[in-house]
């Protein structure tokens, strides 16, 4: 296991480049902004810690699909659903290309036996992440190697510590830029096709009073405006700012009391199978030799910032 730390000024970041780059801890100060692990047992959990990457991101029912005449397959690790789940980069080691003391650059390479490779698609990931004076920032970038179109679905279980502040449970509130939800099937967490009229629960996140110690939930939604989601703190008149590039263009969203996960994707879950159209789903790829670039930004800000 392999951990890095970068500061600047009240702000700390720590990755594990031993588990996919998973910047495990974000704090600014005595604010412990993700949910971090216990050091000592918890590290090799995959999703409920940190930021780990997601590639392919959600689930793909029965493991596969096809793309421009080729089949991609993926193991099933969800025998339950029957789907392949969130792919294996979250395990993998990645390399410093490099670091400075605000700064690092981490590089996975696949090896012969990755299932885009197996495909056909050679690639490259590089995650930087930064910390300014202002913040947290995180690129994501992805080249495609091989001389033929490579399918791309990125997305990150970022999990938030709610009480990021120590306030209290009354006086925390989430927020969410969102236009569109897409029923699931509860039993596969797959989309049904279906587009359901928003309700309560959607209103409240739309409007910034979702109170999430009181309403667990898993939601899939389609982001709006700028995609901005926030944890408000009323307590202590904090928000914590989570910022995503417009390519994320859907969410998950799911919490258990202590815990939010808000997480962008560039892809609908299940988007190559989907009932809906590919157009609809946001399926993408990257052209050979080309790069794709994702952005995202956290930060602690006075104040109230639900809107």
């Amino acid at each position: 296991m392999r951990i890095e730390e970068i500061c600047c000024g009240s702000y700390t970041a720590k990755i594990n480049l031993s588990r996919g780059a998973n910047c495990l801890s974000i704090r600014k100060g005595e604010y412990e902004i993700l949910r971090e692990p216990d050091y000592s047992r918890e590290l090799d959990n995959p999703y409920l810690y940190g930021m780990p990457i997601l590639f392919p991101v959600n689930r793909i029912s029965g493991g596969s699909f096809e793309f421009e005449g080729s089949e991609y397959k993926f193991p099933i690790n969800e025998p339950e659903t029957n789907c392949h789940l969130h792919g294996m980069i979250h395990q993998s080691e990645f390399k410093v290309s490099y670091k400075d003391e605000s700064r690092i650059v981490c590089t996975y390479m696949p090896g012969s036996d990755d299932f885009f490779v197996k495909a056909g698609n050679n690639y490259k990931i590089e995650i930087e992440y930064m910390l300014k004076n202002d913040g947290f920032y995180q690129r994501v970038s992805i080249e495609n190697l091989s001389d033929k179109n490579m399918p791309v679905m990125l997305g990150f279980h970022t999990t938030f510590n709610t009480l990021f502040a120590g306030g209290n449970k009354e006086d925390t509130y989430v927020y969410t830029e969102i236009e569109e939800e897409y029923e699931r099937n509860m039993k596969n967490y797959l989309p049904t096709g279906k587009i359901p009229e928003f309700d309560s629960v959607s209103y409240a996140l739309l409007n910034g009073c979702f109170k999430p110690f009181e309403n667990p939930i898993s939601r899939h939604y389609k982001a709006s405006k700028s995609g901005k989601m926030v944890i408000y703190d009323k307590q202590n008149n904090l928000s914590m700012v989570y910022e995503n590039d417009e390519k994320y263009k859907f969410r998950l969203i799911f919490n258990r009391g202590e815990y939010v996960c808000l997480e962008p994707q560039n892809v609908m879950a299940n988007c190559a199978n989907s009932p809906f159209s590919r157009e609809k789903t946001g399926f993408d790829y990257i052209k050979p030799g080309k790069v794709k670039t994702y952005y995202s930004k956290i930060s602690i800000c006075e104040g109230d910032m639900r809107s």
